[in-house]
């Protein structure tokens, strides 16, 4: 990671995550670990086999085709807008680069199918992934987006502070996945499976990283054990119900007074929660702005992970 960075930017990029959702299901099918457990249940209803090759397209690379980028170009653009780019993909483009990056290609009917006929199928492929993201994501929507922006501003600090191949580091992100480029792009995603996902457009290597509220998706029927009778949240044996309850909203980053709202307590006995798991070394917390916000550390994600999934 020595070498300098000159342009490393962050940005949002709806089409990524109905991506990493869909690439999630794939790989674990309905029984998607913890925190996406219940979400995984409801969603994998809405993965198509066309979605489903897509994803297989770029898992053998890691690298996302450029029409699925087009909401990294542009600030202010919603699913809709990325939707839309997508189905106007210049069809020359389509071909060149499934032709030039995935050789495999035509042995998949589907993507094959893609080449053949490039308007046809990329207008079938962004009404599923509308289908798709009403049905999985934008129930979630509001968290989603707040999940995001936190993400955005805590990550900007680092590379404000440290420039651009310090954000990647603390990333975690391989600098060969900058593809010999000075001009680079990071995305939060909030569905995450462990793959370094990549792509290249307008110019820029764009590469994905898991956002730290990656938990925030899970249903209201994971909270506070409702799935599970009291003798198998082992979560709550352990922890206390009140505590425990406390521990599945810090899958996001969150303030004591959101969090004492959000499960109906007193901020006074959050906060004494909040400060035991400190000590305990299950959760950090971080300032950003004028605000302090607390989410489960790596270590609390591991043990939450082991208590709840059967």
């Amino acid at each position: 990671m020595g070498r300098q960075l000159s342009d490393v930017r962050l940005a949002l990029c709806e089409l990524w995550q109905a991506f990493g959702a869909a690439a999630l299901l794939v790989r674990f099918g309905p029984d998607v670990p913890w925190p996406h457990s219940s979400w995984a249940h409801e969603a994998h209803g809405a993965l198509t086999p066309r979605l489903r090759s897509v994803v297989a397209l770029a898992r053998t690379r890691g690298r996302i085709p450029s029409f699925l980028t087009g909401g990294v170009t542009s600030r202010k653009a919603n699913v809709a807008d990325e939707l839309d780019g997508l189905a106007r993909t210049p069809a020359g483009l389509v071909r060149d680069e499934l032709a030039r990056e995935y050789p495999q290609a035509f042995n998949d009917p589907l993507i094959a199918a893609l080449i053949r006929e490039p308007e046809v199928q990329l207008r079938y492929l962004a009404v599923e992934l509308a289908n798709f993201w009403r049905t999985a994501i934008e129930p979630r929507g509001g968290g989603l987006a707040r999940c995001l922006e936190e993400e955005i501003l805590f990550r900007s600090r680092t590379l404000a502070m440290g420039g651009g191949a310090a954000l990647l580091r603390d990333l975690g992100l391989p600098v060969e996945r900058t593809d010999g480029t000075d001009r680079v792009t990071a995305v939060p995603m909030l569905f995450a499976d462990g793959t370094h996902w990549w792509s290249v457009a307008a110019g820029r290597t764009v590469v994905a990283f898991a956002a730290r509220g990656a938990g925030l998706l899970h249903a209201g029927g994971e909270r506070d054990g409702a799935t599970q009778s009291p003798r198998e949240d082992r979560l709550a044996i352990l922890l206390g119900r009140g505590r425990a309850s406390v521990v599945r909203e810090l899958a996001v980053p969150i303030t004591t007074s959101a969090l004492a709202d959000q499960l109906g307590l007193a901020a006074s006995t959050v906060s004494q929660h909040l400060s035991a798991l400190v000590s305990a070394g299950v959760v950090q917390r971080h300032r950003a702005g004028t605000r302090v916000l607390y989410e489960l550390n790596r270590s609390g994600v591991t043990l939450t992970q082991c208590l709840m999934n059967q």
